[in-house]
């Protein structure tokens, strides 16, 4: 492939319909409660056009054999992950009323071997297709491929990282603290959450995925004596053009 060839294959516009626009606040839940399998299932729901309405409580329907064919898993795991949605609740937090509600996620679901009925609260669909708040655009055909929750996590906030203006370099940078908030771990130091999260999820996308990144360490620069510690990180975009010449060359 010519490199006149390959810039065009990075430039293509995605298809629209393996998108999803969906509320940060959602996909943390669910990261934070280990569920790689129901955010695949609220990704897939995410990507149909959801319209909403005045109604409280929405019916939606979906074939069953698409689903686990899009979200490359059986239809054991499906009803496994769409049964720990049910019991799953969000919170919702008015601190200037003093009012708090739960709602769960999908109180309601009937599956046959044809069809999945789900009813949801419509405060749910809001999270699923925000677009007053935080949210993130993803391309799900992508994220299916991956098998890590952190890899999700990650791939969310690359995609923010790439959503950066033109003339803004396509880089963040996070604390340890920060870290461990965003994929809901506890690690003291450093080097265990680069061991256990950042390289086995580098080489996942890095394999996997059309966005992966590198990182650099920060150290702490008030020590005077000893090594100094390492506090966080700064996280670049990277174009898997690697992997982009693998499956098109």
């Amino acid at each position: 492939m010519t490199p006149g060839e390959l810039r065009r294959l990075r430039n293509k516009p995605q298809d629209k319909s393996n998108l999803a626009k969906i509320s940060n606040s959602l996909i943390e839940a669910f990261v934070s409660k280990n569920n790689l399998g129901a955010l695949k299932i609220l990704f897939y729901i995410a990507r149909g056009k959801i319209e909403l309405d005045e109604r409280e409580i929405r019916e939606i329907h979906i074939d069953t054999n698409s689903a686990c064919d899009y979200c490359n898993i059986d239809i054991k795991t499906l009803k496994r992950n769409l049964k720990q949605m049910s019991e799953t609740s969000i919170s919702f937090i008015d601190e200037k009323n003093d009012i708090t509600e739960y709602i769960t996620v999908i109180p309601y679901i009937k599956i046959t071997t044809k069809k999945i009925e789900l009813k949801m609260f419509s405060k749910i669909l809001n999270l699923i297709a925000e677009t007053k708040n935080k949210f993130t655009i993803i391309d799900v055909e992508n994220l299916m491929q991956l098998r890590s929750k952190h890899s999700v996590r990650m791939i969310q906030l690359l995609e923010m990282i790439k959503g950066f203006g033109e003339n803004i370099p396509k880089r963040k940078r996070y604390l340890l603290e920060d870290l461990n908030g965003m994929f809901g771990t506890s690690y003291t130091r450093l080097k265990e959450f680069e061991r256990k999260i950042l390289v086995p999820v580098k080489d996942e996308l890095d394999d996997k995925s059309d966005l992966s990144f590198i990182y650099e360490i920060i150290f702490e620069d008030s020590v005077k004596q000893g090594r100094p510690s390492a506090i966080g990180i700064v996280i670049d975009l990277l174009d898997n053009q690697r992997r982009q010449r693998r499956f098109f060359v």
